[in-house]
């Protein structure tokens, strides 16, 4: 019966959110979760003189990465990464530090995927872990960019609304913990009674809007860059801007840098209820692990089955690993957490690829990546020492400077092909039993030379040096 109640409610007001939020926030606190605040803020008119916690609250996380059902649309551990590191950057202030409690759970579900209502209260519900803040990324939906469910206690973020310096993730925080919109009252494109408008200079800042004095009045309930390009008027003719960097407005992301003081005392007021938080966590940044395979420069390594090992770090929560094709590391092969010290995959091609992996604790995702090695997949490849001396391809000069010639023999029928790093292609030709290159005014760095023949095909490294 409660479902059904917050079902009604959700669908009476949701065709008003969709006009007017256009892929803003949707939330929805229980009744009992409303009581909570304005008693504590009835404890703020008490006694204005309370003190912050000063001592860290360590809040446990779990986080749930949605695809379709083919597995498809997830959120990138890269922005997972950031999205992590910034929060607790942006919750420092508040006492809090958020850790990754269990490891990350991917859901492949069409509907979850879309933010469908049924599937959140369905999928989503039944996926969630007590005791810890269970937060949401998924890839389609035309909704809302992030929403909190009070009945439900769980946050869902859009994956394009949580880009790196985003605020989506920090202001749905602010709801699971109790904070209302700063413009409360006129969500919807709604106004409110005269009575229940906040006026500038805090007379009603307990009885109207959000509740917290230190917060300035705010009547917009759209998205606006700050600062606001128009004037509001208070009920008694006071003229203002809302305060844009407040994270609980509608104001732009980038406009975005704190909480107030009274949200700051709400949240702690409202994390000491749940019971859920500890005193320590694993938080320290930790050192980079030492890798084993694939080894760095290997030309010859079998696409299929790689097998990615490195040394166990001490305290390590998890492994980020990376893998990018000509190590552009804006487009990658593989993006991904390894709760083990190694990993198997398959790659596609013959090509030069680079990897790198960081060890991550509970409590610190900020750590950075280690050195990078490069290694070169061959489709065709079953045992490096079947390669008979005679198809042993030399390039020379390697290095070589501008305006030389570069010599490849001995090779048969077939295509040469010359890459930048970033995998442009710089040349091709067809070739037959050798080649001799002259190498234009091309930039000095590393490139890669691709044979591609009837019998076999490789990669090669060379450097050019400015003359």
């Amino acid at each position: 019966m409660q479902k059904l109640k917050y079902i009604f409610l959700f669908f009476s007001v949701l065709p008003l959110i969709i006009k007017a939020q256009e892929l803003s926030c949707y939330h929805k606190f229980t009744p009992s979760q409303i009581q909570n605040v304005k008693l504590f803020q009835q404890k703020l008119q008490n006694n204005p003189q309370l003190n912050l916690q000063k001592s860290t609250q360590f809040v446990p996380l779990k986080v749930h990465i949605v695809g379709n059902s083919a597995g498809i649309g997830y959120y990138s551990i890269t922005h997972l990464m950031s999205a992590l590191c910034e929060i607790n950057q942006r919750f420092a202030p508040v006492g809090f530090h958020f850790y990754l409690a269990q490891p990350v759970t991917y859901i492949n579900d069409d509907a979850l995927n879309r933010a469908d209502f049924d599937a959140i209260y369905g999928v989503a519900y039944e996926a969630k872990v007590p005791g810890m803040v269970n937060v949401y990324f998924h890839n389609a939906g035309s909704t809302w960019c992030g929403v909190y469910f009070g009945d439900l206690d769980i946050v869902l973020v859009k994956n394009s609304c949580q880009m790196p310096m985003a605020t989506t993730l920090a202001h749905e925080l602010g709801h699971f913990f109790g904070l209302p919109h700063t413009f409360l009252g006129w969500e919807g494109g709604g106004t409110p009674s005269p009575s229940d408008i906040e006026r500038l200079d805090g007379s009603n800042c307990r009885t109207a809007g959000d509740g917290f004095c230190d917060t300035k009045a705010d009547y917009v309930s759209q998205r606006w860059a700050c600062p606001l390009p128009y004037t509001l008027t208070d009920p008694i003719g006071q003229i203002f801007k809302p305060d844009s960097s407040l994270y609980m407005n509608y104001a732009s992301d980038n406009c975005h840098s704190r909480f107030s003081t009274e949200q700051i005392l709400s949240m702690q007021n409202d994390l000491q209820s749940r019971r859920i938080s500890k005193v320590s966590a694993l938080n320290n940044l930790l050192t980079a692990p030492q890798k084993i395979a694939p080894l760095n420069l290997d030309s010859n390594v079998s696409s299929k089955n790689i097998t990615f090992k490195w040394n166990a770090v001490p305290n390590a929560f998890a492994y980020h690993l990376q893998i990018a094709r000509f190590g552009d590391w804006n487009f990658l092969n593989v993006d991904r957490l390894v709760n083990d010290t190694f990993v198997q995959l398959d790659l596609f091609g013959n090509w030069p690829f680079a990897w790198r992996v960081k060890a991550i604790s509970e409590g610190n995702t900020c750590t950075v990546f280690g050195s990078i090695d490069t290694f070169y997949t061959n489709e065709n490849v079953t045992n490096v020492y079947e390669v008979s001396e005679a198809l042993i391809t030399n390039i020379s000069p390697n290095p070589i400077r501008k305006g030389e010639l570069l010599s490849i023999t001995p090779i048969e029928n077939g295509v040469i092909n010359i890459y930048q790093p970033q995998g442009k292609l710089m040349y091709s030709e067809a070739v037959n039993n050798s080649l001799s290159f002259q190498i234009p005014d091309w930039e000095q760095g590393v490139y890669f030379l691709e044979f591609v023949g009837s019998n076999r095909s490789f990669i090669k490294r060379f450097v050019i040096h400015e003359n």
